[in-house]
């Protein structure tokens, strides 16, 4: 007896599920699993193939944020100059250093499109003839770890790609002990789950990711420590927040999903606004890098979303009710 069995198919859809034994519940997750992971050893083969798309896709928030310190740089090269030039009567040095800014700037400017395009004539030459020290490539800090990352990702790529499949086996399997109004309630709010969970890691990867290494990269001092971010280490760091944030965006959901089980009322919610508020900082502060930038990126709009998850239970604060078959 398996879920997709016409007898059994017609009885879930009647909600009235035929018993099933262990062992008939054991074949079913079986053959749910195997179905499963035919499904992403096939993405995964059909990523391989695209090794360059693939670290293109990874890279790019690095990119992001490198392009953004470079516009940063040339714009601290005219403020630098305006200041040197100000003084009345500059030392040697400083005249010889007012110098060196001038021709940083004149290459910078001379070749600015070309640079932020990550022309490779220009990209290893950018610390000497510019005097921006941070790198434009990753780099692979052992011989496997650039093919390691690149398993990796391509892993979580197929799991993208599979997850239709994924998620319908891993439904079909859970559907069968669940009653109508349930299996409802998960047809209602699945699709918002999705755009959310699409929506906050979208976030984290355009926004949360390129800004806070920007600003860890900033904060460095050049002539004591320079910037070299191993690919392994990036992927890390990506994977982690995007995952985040995609968790993250949940939360108006999952205020949703305890209102309706009767845990918590939407006044429960109001009344303890300030609590959540600190957990929500406490919770940014953990799970992103120790700086205040990623922290905030990520704080905030968890409290955009508290505030969006409490005019969802406002508005469904009549019909509060534990789910009943």
């Amino acid at each position: 007896m398996t879920l997709d069995d016409p007898k059994v198919r017609e009885a879930l859809d009647g909600g009235e599920m035929p018993r099933m034994s262990f062992g008939d519940h054991l074949d079913e997750l079986r053959s749910r699993l195997i179905k499963a992971m035919l499904a992403i050893v096939v993405a995964v083969l059909g990523v391989l193939p695209w090794k360059q798309g693939v670290q293109d896709i990874i890279i790019e928030p690095y990119r992001v944020q490198w392009r953004l310190g470079f516009q940063d740089h040339v714009e601290g090269l005219r403020g630098k100059i305006a200041a040197a030039e100000a003084q009345t009567a500059p030392s040697p040095a400083q005249a010889e250093q007012l110098t060196e800014y001038r021709d940083f700037l004149a290459y910078s400017l001379l070749h600015y499109d070309a640079i932020l395009s990550g022309a490779k004539d220009f990209t290893f030459l950018l610390p000497s003839k510019t005097g921006y020290h941070v790198p434009y490539h990753l780099v692979s800090i052992n011989v496997l770890e650039d093919s390691l990352s690149f398993l990796w990702a391509s892993l979580v790529f197929a799991l993208v790609l599979a997850s239709p499949v994924v998620i319908w086996q891993a439904w079909a399997f859970v559907a069968a002990g669940l009653y109508p109004r349930e299996r409802s309630l998960f047809y209602r709010y699945f699709p918002f789950m999705i755009v959310l969970m699409a929506t906050g890691v979208a976030f984290g990867y355009f926004v949360v990711l390129p800004y806070s290494v920007g600003f860890l990269i900033r904060w460095m001092q050049p002539d004591q420590v320079g910037a070299m971010l191993g690919i392994g280490q990036f992927l890390t760091l990506e994977f982690a927040l995007t995952g985040a944030m995609g968790l993250v965006f949940q939360l108006p959901l999952v205020m949703l999903a305890l209102q309706k089980i009767g845990l918590v009322t939407h006044r429960g919610f109001r009344k303890n606004w300030r609590m959540t508020i600190l957990v929500i900082c406490i919770v940014a502060a953990v799970v992103t890098p120790p700086e205040p930038v990623s922290m905030l990126l990520m704080a905030a709009p968890m409290i955009l979303l508290y505030g969006l998850g409490l005019v969802l239970t406002w508005f469904s604060r009549g019909r509060d009710a534990v789910v009943t078959p």
